[in-house]
């Protein structure tokens, strides 16, 4: 910024603007400043630089005329899940919403639910739930198979 011009006081923000705050506030001096709005071509570049200025601001800077550091924006943290906040807590809340989704999973297929209702094994093994998934999945492909099997068979019949 040349002629010792307050980059801060060119745009109209205070010291402890953020980005958001220093890009409004520039995008607003751009419309007041530029020659095809009835500014001035040196106010127009005033505010480009006192933005650039700004923007490029370092934050390892200290002083009382120092440009700060824009705030982090960084994404909220998702709330901790219910339990006692122990990892042992935190896998319980996994393992409850792992069994909620293969219930939603098997409603959606017209499969029993497992973890809704109690649905015991049908051989009594105590299988895992992706073994049961698999074990109905294939009986109602065999039991599909089946039946297209005999409707072609009785077209046939029918044509001879």
């Amino acid at each position: 910024m040349t002629g010792g011009v307050d980059p801060y006081t060119v745009l109209g923000v205070g010291r402890g603007a953020d980005r958001a705050e220093i890009h409004a506030a520039y995008r607003a001096a751009v419309r007041r400043t530029h020659p095809d709005a009835g500014g001035t071509a040196e106010a127009f570049e005033a505010v480009q630089d006192a933005y650039e200025t700004l923007r490029n601001a370092r934050p390892h800077r200290s002083g009382p005329d120092a440009p700060r550091a824009p705030r982090s924006r960084a994404a909220p943290r998702p709330p901790a899940p219910a339990g006692d906040g122990s990892s042992s807590g935190r896998m319980e809340a996994l393992l409850a919403e792992s069994r909620r989704l293969e219930d939603e999973a098997r409603r959606l297929a017209g499969l029993p639910l497992r973890h809704g209702a109690p649905v015991s094994p049908a051989d009594g093994t105590g299988e895992d739930s992706v073994a049961a998934i698999l074990r109905d999945a294939g009986q109602q492909v065999r039991s599909a198979a089946q039946d297209g099997v005999r409707e072609i068979r009785r077209r046939v019949r029918r044509m001879l």
